[in-house]
């Protein structure tokens, strides 16, 4: 753990002394911290906000330990205390919650806030539902339930557009929100927050994450084949057979499994021997296949198989990792396996050797300074069309206009309960979009660079992956639709995007432990695959994959300098590999949504390849 905690402050690009490590491994340990990179991040963000950047020392860190994690200790112990002192409530004083099916929130377009009213816990409107709580009192007093009683507050939970005088702006033509108490979003939410930080702390410090100048911005898709990207000319969708999908399966482990065996081997060795996957063997040997499950669903120790290059018989073997160090693999990675095959049908594991030899990329050609803000949808919240989200983002986005601004989807979800359910809108899912677009352009001018990214996830998009752009009726100068996933050349700075949750579908279907942070092994993943879907079978329930165009239009070829991976999982930035892996969170958030923000200026030298030195990140409440 003390060299993992000295490697993040190094990629910080912090020289720490052994008494600053022996500090934060005894913090580690007090407070129950297992990841190093998390631990050197909440460093980082407390020095910025509390010591203008200084330098970590042992006075820095009891600092640090006494303001963060002893206070956040104190604020547990409080909490926990107050819930024994609610259980401990005498039965003489419950109370008690309305029915579950008079719930007020499971209505839609009712103009009448009377049933609110009528279940407000902390107030005295009686009448008929005040007469129930008497009679289930009664009912409930004789078996001794004690029940705590729940602040008024977290009851008004029904949203309104009422904050918004334009607050409808976003919304379909059709929708009629539910009038009542409003949830205040953004003071609950805790706006303005900024909850990650990390880059160069006198470039954070300075920061005024705007646009300084006027600046004519060049895109360029780098994810072409033959010169074409996937939305030119049209492509055709799920036209891909069995026997296609073989062939290309088949060049994947040829071409990752030789650059494998390169880093395994050497470049010029040409006398390495790797055996079958079934061949019996006392020995140590090397074999190579592709990881898969013998079950649908994750993996796990007992359903893990290695499915061997021999396309002609396709041999599979169970592989059992009760005697590797370290696990990390999951369905679909190509991987050269090292260990023993006593009986020729399993394979003990010795060692998983998956990652090639990565080129880093190239340093940005930057010539002027470039700001951006990225969002992921979706951007209004799971039970309402208000966009109440998207409205809190334009005004932020109007006082700090950004040079570039991404916009990932979905935009309109069709998993979206209102949505799914077949509500009746007055206008098609596209005329929607364009009044989305429309609105979006006229707040913030045409000084900004909007860069939409599809979903296949949005209402009006083809539901396959990849996904081709949106087509819009009206074209606007400063907005780009971009399919997904993209690789798009910036003003000479090269950033890969993607809509899809990839980071979600491959941890929950990996089979990984003593494997390190989980944000860099999974962006490892992508690298060391070439792909930004690697997972195979895909994600049932989530996506709908063409092994023919993801063959073509998912490869990642290059490093890119920034790569974009909008998650479920918590919001994150990682060094990996020399790019900037951002994952900004969820604009519509239960618990508040957040977007990032970054600035990056041109190296001060033109062989320095640490981003940490030239960028300033933030991810931010909205």
């Amino acid at each position: 753990m003390d060299e993992e905690i000295k490697k993040q402050f190094e990629e910080m690009g912090v020289e720490v002394s052994e008494d600053v490590v022996t500090k934060s491994l005894e913090l580690c340990v007090s407070y129950r911290i297992d990841d190093a990179a998390e631990y050197v991040e909440q460093w980082l963000a407390f020095s910025i906000s509390n010591l203008n950047g200084a330098e970590p020392t042992v006075e820095n860190l009891t600092e640090f330990e006494r303001k963060v994690f002893q206070a956040k200790r104190d604020k547990e112990l409080a909490q926990a205390n107050r819930k024994r002192v609610s259980y401990a409530t005498p039965s003489a004083n419950k109370l008690y919650a309305p029915p579950m099916e008079s719930n007020p929130l499971a209505i839609y377009g009712v103009e009448d806030s009377a049933v609110i009213e009528d279940y407000d816990i902390g107030g005295g409107s009686g009448g008929n539902a005040a007469k129930e709580v008497d009679d289930d009192e009664d009912m409930l007093g004789s078996y001794n339930v004690c029940h705590t009683p729940k602040p008024k507050a977290k009851n008004a939970l029904v949203r309104t557009p009422a904050r918004h005088g334009d607050a409808l702006l976003f919304s379909p033509a059709s929708y009629s929100p539910i009038t009542g108490t409003p949830r205040t979003h953004s003071a609950t939410a805790g706006s303005g927050k900024i909850v990650y930080t990390f880059g160069n702390p006198t470039l954070i410090g300075a920061a005024k994450w705007a646009s300084t100048q006027q600046k004519k911005i060049q895109v360029k898709q780098l994810l072409c084949h033959n010169g074409k990207t996937l939305d030119e000319p049209k492509s055709n969708y799920m036209y891909d057979c069995l026997r296609e999908r073989c062939d290309i399966a088949a060049d994947r482990i040829f071409h990752i499994g030789k650059e494998l065996c390169k880093k395994v081997f050497g470049t010029n060795a040409d006398d390495y021997e790797l055996s079958q996957v079934d061949e019996h063997s006392q020995e140590l040997t090397k074999t190579i296949g592709t990881i898969c499950c013998d079950h649908e669903g994750p993996l796990d120790p007992s359903s893990t198989m290695l499915a061997g290059t021999d396309e002609a018989r396709c041999l599979t073997v169970r592989l059992n990792f009760s005697k590797a160090k370290s696990v990390a693999v999951f369905p679909g990675q190509i991987a050269i396996v090292s260990g023993k095959n006593p009986k020729g049908d399993t394979f003990i594991v010795d060692e998983v050797l998956a990652e090639r030899q990565l080129s880093p990329p190239t340093p940005p050609k930057l010539t002027d300074p470039l700001s951006f803000v990225v969002v992921a949808g979706p951007y209004t919240h799971d039970d309402d069309l208000v966009y109440e989200p998207l409205h809190d983002l334009i005004a932020y986005l109007k006082e700090h206009k950004p040079d570039v601004l991404v916009l990932t989807g979905p935009f309109l979800d069709a998993e979206h309960k209102l949505i799914s359910e077949n509500v009746t809108l007055a206008e098609s899912f596209e005329s929607f979009f364009e009044k989305m677009i429309a609105s979006i352009v006229d707040a913030i001018g045409t000084s900004t660079t909007i860069l939409i990214v599809t979903s296949h996830k949005d209402a009006n998009a083809d539901p396959v992956y990849p996904t081709m752009s949106i087509p819009l009726r009206k074209t606007y100068q400063n907005v780009h639709f971009l399919p997904d996933p993209s690789m798009i050349d910036l003003n000479g700075i090269v950033i890969g995007m993607t809509s899809t949750d990839i980071m979600q579908h491959i941890i929950s279907n990996e089979l990984a432990f003593n494997a390190g942070d989980k944000v860099k092994r999974v962006v490892n993943h992508l690298f060391n695959q070439g792909s930004f879907y690697p997972l195979h079978p895909p994600a049932c329930d989530e996506i709908s994959f063409d092994s023919f165009l993801a063959a073509r239009y998912a490869k990642i070829e290059q490093i890119p300098n920034i790569l974009l991976l909008p998650s479920d999982q918590k919001c994150f930035i990682r060094v990996v590999n020399g790019c900037l892996a951002i994952n900004p969170g969820r604009l519509a958030d239960s618990t508040g949504g957040t977007f990032a923000r970054f600035i990056i200026t041109p190296p001060a030298s033109k062989d320095d390849t640490n981003i940490c030195n030239f960028v300033a990140c933030q991810i931010r409440k909205v």
